[in-house]
């Protein structure tokens, strides 16, 4: 669970520290990965992301966070932005989800949504402060049902286990001359 705690932490931090600078397509990336790594730890036998990204996202982020886009839309979001900076992804291209855009800053979603229904489009606005406090709420949520959980704990521990971590320099030298 330390690995966990340690990374969601930086992670968060650096989300925070990409939007107070503006830097916004890093922020998103950033936010998207997170949600594709906390979906990523209980992934059933068979699952691809898409279907892990959309059931995480339904029963943490939007389960205690609502936004006006479905699961399915952050995810076609989540593959624009990673793979192509753009709001387009395959899903949106073919009308299975709309295009998310963006609010931040002092700007509101709802400007955004008026602007886009005189333009007859039919993007979904949703401010950048919002996904990132439902990535956060979903993240707490997630904790809270796996702590009631022993299996699901394991699953926890097992997938970080895995993460990439930080060590000391210093650990390894003693342990190349102890060797």
């Amino acid at each position: 669970m330390q690995a966990f705690y340690a990374n969601m932490t930086q992670l968060l931090g650096a989300i925070e520290d990409c939007l107070s600078k503006g830097r916004l397509l890093s922020c998103l990336t950033l936010l998207y990965s997170g949600i594709d790594v906390v979906a990523s730890l209980e992934r059933g036998s068979g699952e691809g992301t898409k279907a892990a990204f959309v059931r995480w996202a339904e029963g943490n982020l939007l389960k205690v966070h609502p936004l006006p886009c479905t699961a399915l839309e952050l995810y076609a979001a989540r593959c624009g932005v990673v793979h192509a900076f753009t709001p387009q992804s395959d899903l949106s291209r073919q009308g299975s989800a709309r295009q998310i855009v963006y609010a931040w800053g002092t700007a509101k979603s709802e400007d955004l949504a008026e602007a886009g229904k005189r333009l007859g489009r039919t993007d979904v606005p949703v401010h950048i402060r919002d996904l990132i406090d439902a990535f956060r709420a979903g993240v707490a949520c997630y904790l809270e049902e796996v702590g009631r959980s022993p299996e699901r704990e394991q699953l926890l521990e097992t997938g970080t286990g895995l993460w990439f971590t930080h060590m000391d320099q210093g650990l390894v030298k003693q342990f190349l001359e102890a060797s």
